[in-house]
């Protein structure tokens, strides 16, 4: 894969999490105490992974627990966490962001970037990987580093080479010094291909790939192209870059509040002017915090509607800050706007729309201050049947394209369930000129309608339903109702009224 690729490779990175997490509940280790995780495979406790004074005592990953203690009795021994590990690499590759927007977790004791056009803003690729070594050493964490132009190039020039940059004059010359390890193949492949004297990856350049093929499947061959750079290596990034994203970061960390909010309305503003010339506003933002301690706080914010107004996404982001676990400090704030839409200028006060926009902004204040799910709004739904013609959705969610039905009046809000009543007709067929409904009968003044709504015959839950005349009838206080008669005269089954929901 064409571009620029650097690899990190973490190799003790399992026990040196554990080690981070001893020090940060306020149990660090002695210098020079052995350490080791410990998980049981078939029953038998078995050793993971070892720190550096274990292992100049003679331990090693694979040995059971037993012997390990028969080595070296009292060891020190915590339970390995494979999950835990997984998910502090892919928040270590986060906080990586800082030097690539496209980071990826690579197994799990690696990550890989993609730095191509990134590396001029450090200072070029030599400092950038200094500036990597040093800032992931600070934290506690061993690291080799390989910086090659193929993805497949850098991962093996961390793990088996030098390390460091892999120059493009030698390059070719370097990967064919390489062992066979570095083609990432199963290990029992690689024991193979020793047995027949091919220990470097020059040795197999040198066949013909059809030879390969047959002998060892198409594994070897396609590892082949893609560490000489035949093919293409796949790579999915944890996630894909903003198109609008302003960063800020700092020479020493901060922690305040205030500076903070201060930070955040400069990034607020610098991206509002980017969606602006876009013709954009962002319907959902994301604020990362990077600490020093290689953490990364991250705040989200949607809105209902598109908005480029800095006042008004301060005011959703800004509340999180106050009580933010700041750590050591933040040296790096990344403002992204993950989804926008089109948002064209216009004049809200001369359309006649600003209290609309004035409602929409206190939704997304209040769900961002309640919960998206506790504030909820009406939508029209595809369905002429009323009950059925809304649906409530979070305030927050993308607004559907459907306009509301105006064509007929409805009332406001519908009763949950449609009420018998009785009713008394002049001619079978017309309105009702008096009204009982809960023992208490009203005459009839005005009267509109039939709006006939036939079943939805297409639903299953619609089998057997009759049809419907709405009317909308004002009654003698006043009162304007919407009633409708189930079912025609001439049925086998006789029709009946139902009160269905009230204008006032």
């Amino acid at each position: 894969m064409s571009g620029r690729w650097l690899s990190l490779w973490l190799p003790d990175w399992p026990i040196e999490r554990a080690m981070l997490g001893a020090a940060r509940q306020g149990r660090p280790l002695a210098p020079g105490e052995p350490l080791a995780l410990v998980l049981p495979e078939r029953g038998v406790p078995r050793l993971t992974a070892v720190n550096e004074a274990a292992r100049a005592r003679g331990l090693d990953t694979g040995l059971s627990l037993a012997d390990a203690r028969a080595i070296l009795p009292g060891l020190p021994v915590r339970p390995a966490d494979p999950a835990g590990d997984a998910a502090a690499l892919a928040a270590l590759a986060l906080w990586c962001g800082r030097w690539s927007p496209r980071v990826a977790v690579d197994g799990g004791d690696g990550i890989i970037l993609d730095i191509t056009g990134c590396a001029h803003l450090f200072g070029g690729e030599a400092a950038l990987l200094e500036t990597v070594r040093r800032r992931l050493e600070a934290l506690g964490i061993t690291v080799r580093t390989g910086l090659a132009g193929r993805l497949a190039a850098a991962w093996a020039w961390a793990r088996f080479g030098a390390g460091g940059l892999l120059g493009q004059e030698r390059q070719d010359e370097a990967l064919a010094a390489l062992p066979a390890a570095a083609l990432r193949l199963p290990e029992e492949t690689v024991a193979a291909l020793g047995r027949l004297g091919f220990r470097q990856v020059g040795q197999l350049a040198a066949l013909p790939r059809s030879v390969l093929l047959t002998r060892f499947g198409a594994a070897l061959p396609a590892a082949l192209d893609r560490l000489l750079g035949l093919d293409e290596t796949p790579f999915v990034p944890l996630r894909e870059p903003a198109p609008f994203a302003v960063r800020l970061s700092w020479a020493e960390p901060v922690g305040s509040t205030a500076a903070l909010e201060r930070a955040l309305r400069r990034l607020l503003e610098s991206l509002c002017g980017d969606l602006e010339r876009a013709c954009r506003g962002a319907r959902r933002m994301r604020l990362g915090l990077h600490r020093v301690d290689g953490e990364v706080a991250v705040l989200e914010a949607a809105a209902g509607r598109p908005v480029r107004d800095p006042g008004h996404l301060f005011r959703l982001l800004a509340p999180r800050l106050d009580g933010l676990d700041a750590g050591f400090g933040i040296e790096l704030m990344l403002l992204e706007a993950l989804e926008t839409a089109l948002l064209d200028p216009r004049q809200a006060d001369l359309a006649g729309d600003a209290e609309e926009e004035a409602v929409a902004r206190l939704a997304d204040q209040l769900a961002m201050r309640l919960g998206a799910e506790r504030v909820m709004r009406l939508e029209p739904a595809e369905s002429h049947v009323p009950e059925r013609a809304v649906r409530l959705l979070p305030a927050t969610a993308m607004p559907a394209l459907r306009p509301w039905l105006a064509r007929q009046p409805r009332p406001l809000r519908l009763l949950p369930r449609p009420e018998p009543v009785e009713a008394m007709a002049p001619v079978p067929d017309g309105p009702p000129a008096r009204l009982t409904w809960k023992r208490a009968a009203w005459r009839v003044v005005a009267a509109r309608g039939p709006e006939r709504l036939l079943p939805e015959w297409w639903r299953p839950e619609d089998e057997g339903r009759r049809l419907r005349d709405y009317y909308r009838l004002t009654i003698e206080d006043g009162r304007a109702l919407w009633v409708f008669r189930e079912g025609a005269y001439g049925d086998s089954e006789s029709p009946v009224w139902r009160l269905h929901g009230l204008f006032q």
